[in-house]
């Protein structure tokens, strides 16, 4: 019976079906790892933001700002700088990209090559963000909030975006469905 069921739906369904499984399960994963271990430990994260005021110091410096570090805090001296925290240090950007990649269909070898260096453009992206927020703050403090909130946040989302739009066109494989709609 279950059989026959299935039988019955269309490959798009299918895809679509499987699609959405795989992406929940993929979520329950990562919310059952996240929570229960990678919160409770605090290394990734810490690692990450201190990775972070790392690297957006070093950025600051070269563009020839003086500047200041203080745990998960960065900034040009005299201003107060900006806070690293545990949301804003990519981590949950990485598991969304990822997850994507994962739970759309593609060969393991294009996955393998392809999130890394999907992580590694949403790092270096968070990193230009950090940058311009401390930047923000010399120059214009006021709308710090703002362009944390809205800004930098359509900027990245949009990244990722055009990152996942990149993927389904170039490197996902095509289902049977649509390989034989276009022939």
């Amino acid at each position: 019976m279950i059989k026959k069921i299935i039988n019955n739906i269309s490959p798009s369904d299918k895809f679509i079906a499987l699609f959405v499984l795989k992406a929940v399960g993929l979520y329950l994963l990562w919310y059952l790892v996240y929570d229960n271990w990678l919160v409770t430990s605090g290394y990734v994260d810490h690692l990450l933001i201190d990775q972070l005021v790392a690297a957006t110091d070093s950025v600051l410096m070269f563009l020839g700002y003086t500047t200041f570090t203080y745990a998960d805090a960065v900034g040009v001296d005299g201003t107060h700088g900006v806070l690293i925290g545990v949301p804003c240090n990519g981590l949950s950007l990485f598991a969304l990209f990822a997850g994507f990649i994962i739970v759309f269909p593609g060969k393991i070898l294009h996955k393998l090559i392809y999130i890394p260096l999907g992580i590694l453009v949403v790092h270096v992206l968070n990193i230009l963000r950090l940058v311009g927020l401390a930047l923000i703050v010399v120059y214009d403090s006021d709308s710090l909030a703002f362009n944390h909130k809205y800004t930098f946040t359509i900027i990245v989302y949009a990244c990722i975006f055009l990152m996942w739009v990149l993927w389904v066109k170039k490197f996902a494989t095509k289902s049977n469905s649509t390989k034989n709609e276009k022939s």
